[in-house]
């Protein structure tokens, strides 16, 4: 992995518009979900900047999450800051996710929730089968946190 070099200028920031946003959306269709998401280019400055890694390097993934009794879960790794996800034929469920951003040293940093889906699988299609994972939800666990601040000249 090759460390971030911190003399580019934060003029870059600053020239760009002050109105962005980072997009994680579920879109439900009939025998499918559609995950798409977007990271922009100040977003990638910020993840280099806190994770201490070449944006290219770090490993992006979508969590996609499954409400039941036994709330379930799965990833998918992306390599593209942009793209849609296509997951054909899933059972009815109630579904969010979430995109997460790691660095070699496993240092996790989730950039967007999307929304919450309620999807009704039709009845004309055999659901595919998806390597579910059991949540675990650990209320005494103690997660590494990071804060942002902006250096003004």
């Amino acid at each position: 992995m090759k460390p971030i070099d911190n003399s580019k200028s934060t003029n870059i920031i600053r020239a760009q518009s002050t109105f962005y946003e980072d997009s994680l959306k579920i879109i439900a269709y009939p025998t499918c979900l559609l995950i798409t998401w977007n990271i922009l280019s100040t977003t990638k400055i910020l993840l280099e900047n806190i994770l201490g890694e070449q944006f290219n390097d770090l490993h992006m993934r979508v969590i996609l999450s499954k409400k039941s009794k036994q709330e379930q879960m799965t990833d998918f790794f992306i390599s593209d800051p942009s793209g849609v996800l296509h997951l054909a034929t899933i059972p009815t469920g109630i579904y969010n996710c979430e995109l997460v951003v790691s660095n070699s040293h496993n240092e996790t940093i989730t950039v967007k929730r999307s929304n919450t889906i309620h999807f009704l699988q039709s009845k004309n299609h055999r659901c595919k089968e998806i390597q579910w994972e059991q949540l675990i939800d650990d209320p005494q666990m103690w997660l590494q946190a990071y804060s942002g601040y902006t250096v003004y000249e």
